[in-house]
């Protein structure tokens, strides 16, 4: 079994900073300083009346996720679900394309129920790779892109043919788009992110 080394991404201060007032909030000088405090919990989002609520909201359950990773190597299991669907989403919500890791859709799961983001997920075949090295290492393909969105059936489901995929696979988005006929629309690298970007498009 090939073993993977992991990133889990955290969302870094100049990644929440652009969800923030520029000017700061309580003490904190600019956006990214106020984002230092709230990862370092030395500031809640409640104390600053700068931010809206919603994003605030989504901001508190990212930063509450707190993952620990098994010492066993759970790398390059897959999940069987074609389809994951997150906080009841309905037709206008968000469709994201990402690897069938394990791993990748426990931490996925965490961050977007802690957030209350609804979303479709839909996993495509990287042989058990997460993300990250499933774009590194090209197993993740337009075909198979292709694949799991037949497979998941979320056409009877989605009103838009506009899917999101994570940063480190921006190299793809002009293949993916010209074998499926979708829209590929390139995210956040950190997943820790992602409920804060779809809260801000």
């Amino acid at each position: 079994m090939t073993i993977e080394e992991i990133d889990l991404y955290w969302m870094k201060a100049d990644d929440l900073a652009k969800y923030l007032p520029d000017e700061g909030c309580n003490g904190a000088k600019s956006a990214k300083e106020l984002a230092q405090m709230l990862i370092d919990k030395k500031l809640k989002t409640a104390d600053c009346d700068k931010i809206d609520k919603k994003m605030a909201a989504a901001i508190d359950g990212v930063l509450s996720v707190d993952i620990r990773l098994p010492e066993s190597d759970p790398m390059q299991q897959k999940v069987p679900e074609k389809l994951f669907e997150y906080n009841s989403p309905d037709a206008s919500s968000p469709i994201i394309v990402t690897g069938n890791s394990i791993i990748t859709h426990q931490i996925l799961s965490l961050i977007l129920n802690a957030a209350k983001t609804k979303a479709f997920v839909i996993p495509v075949d990287s042989m058990g790779f997460t993300y990250d090295n499933a774009c590194t290492g090209g197993n993740i393909t337009p075909m198979q892109v292709m694949k799991a969105l037949t497979d998941s059936g979320i056409t009877n489901k989605a009103s838009s043919k506009k899917m999101i995929i994570g940063g480190l696979g921006e190299s793809l988005k002009g293949n993916i788009e010209r074998i499926t006929r979708w829209t590929v629309e390139v995210g956040p690298v950190s997943g820790y992110e992602l409920p804060l970007y779809l809260l801000s498009r």
